[in-house]
């Protein structure tokens, strides 16, 4: 088996960061610790039920009975907060899709920096672009929303949500169901873990770790998610919480706060580890390999982005699988949806309107996925480009 894959790419780690640095409190906890509750602030309690993407039909979804190529070519721009390896897959699929739908895309970043993006977006919106796909930090919505308004450029939002200090949605936003990305990671580690350890286990001997980021509540949510998850299957049994907030949601601070908590924790038999994100799950994976406890651990985590390079080179270790929304679901979903806006087939107010909650003014997009394996992952990932018109062997 080729573990030493992941030692080898820990270096590049920071290439595909998932979110930017972040300064925060505290060491990792070496003591099991509850699970946060769900009403933390912050974290969204209440969120639309997922949209079938693939069977919806009508305007603004792959499936729109539309020609667009009985048009000029619109003009699109895939403008991004802070650059990173999911941020890279969307810009590389809205590439392959102009050959689908019939416009041309160009791509911008703030570097993660907050003025920056504000007048970059400003500059960018006085060339008179058709419209554009923003991600943005939640705190950059409202003023995001007024100057794109100011413009009048149709715009949707990828992962944080659009909302004004009430909670409500402004503009059209994807996002994903955090609570159910970690339940289904968990739930996956409890169907095959006999698979990996043998049935004679003793499950009782199980133990949780998620390697959290607590300050961003998103993505604490998917732990909050495993833990209620594990505390039903596995009542009782101790969960762990190393939180990479002190440092940054890197696989350098995946790895290190892993490995405290193996090093404080040696009485241990079997380790599910969920890593919130792909970066810190490649640090936990080091840390399992040295720890030489490929053969009592079991990690998951969320994306499309690392773990598929790992399998395409060869890795056959202890992280198994993925809760995946590959980049393909982000771009089409978001391309669609922002040419029926673009065309004035829909509008803010009525794009995705099955999606509203009360108080809305834009739609909340919910994307639901499912575990990426090193058995499925090719197949996974062709059948998202399939489904909005790319020929996988082709791309």
């Amino acid at each position: 088996m080729k573990k030493r894959i992941i030692a080898m790419t820990l270096a590049l780690a920071m290439v595909f960061a998932l979110a930017a640095c972040a300064n925060g409190g505290g060491d990792a906890d070496t003591q099991p610790s509850p699970p946060a509750d769900g009403g933390d602030s912050g974290i969204t309690a209440e969120i639309p039920d997922p949209i079938d993407w693939r069977q919806a039909g009508g305007i603004g979804f792959v499936n729109d009975d539309v020609d667009h190529w009985a048009r000029d070519p619109y003009h699109i721009i895939y403008f991004n907060f802070n650059p990173t390896g999911i941020t890279g897959l969307i810009y590389d699929s809205l590439q392959q899709l102009q050959s689908v739908a019939n416009f041309t895309i160009e791509h911008h970043t703030a570097n993660n920096d907050s003025d920056m993006f504000i007048n970059t977006l400003q500059t960018l919106l006085i060339r008179e672009p058709d419209g554009i796909i923003i991600d943005i930090t939640e705190e950059l919505a409202v003023r995001t929303a007024e100057i794109t308004a100011q413009f009048g450029v149709p715009a949707i939002c990828l992962f944080n949500m659009a909302v004004d200090p009430h909670g409500h949605m402004i503009i059209p936003s994807i996002i994903m169901d955090q609570y159910a990305n970690g339940e289904t990671q968990l739930r996956h580690l409890k169907n095959v873990y006999r698979d990996f350890w043998g049935p004679d286990m003793n499950s009782e001997d199980i133990a949780l770790l998620i390697v959290d980021f607590s300050i961003n509540m998103n993505i604490h949510a998917r732990g909050v998610g495993a833990a209620r998850v594990f505390e039903q299957y596995f009542p009782g049994q101790p969960v762990f919480w190393a939180d990479t907030a002190a440092g940054s949601l890197s696989a350098e601070e995946g790895f290190s706060v892993t490995n405290a908590m193996l090093a404080a924790n040696p009485d241990v038999e079997y380790w599910f580890i969920i890593g919130t994100v792909e970066d810190v799950a490649l640090g936990a994976a080091r840390a399992v390999d040295a720890f030489e406890l490929g053969d009592r651990a079991l990690i998951t985590s969320s994306g499309a982005t690392i773990l598929p390079g790992e399998w395409d080179a060869g890795y056959d270790g202890p992280w198994i699988a993925n809760y995946a929304v590959p980049g393909f679901l982000y771009a089409g979903v978001a391309l669609f949806g922002l040419l029926a806006l673009i065309d004035g087939r829909a509008t803010t107010e009525t794009l995705w309107e099955e999606s509203f909650l009360p108080g809305d003014r834009a739609a909340r997009f919910v994307l639901a996925s499912d575990m990426m394996t090193r058995a499925n992952y090719v197949e996974f990932i062709g059948n998202f480009m399939r489904a909005f018109g790319v020929d996988p062997d082709a791309a």
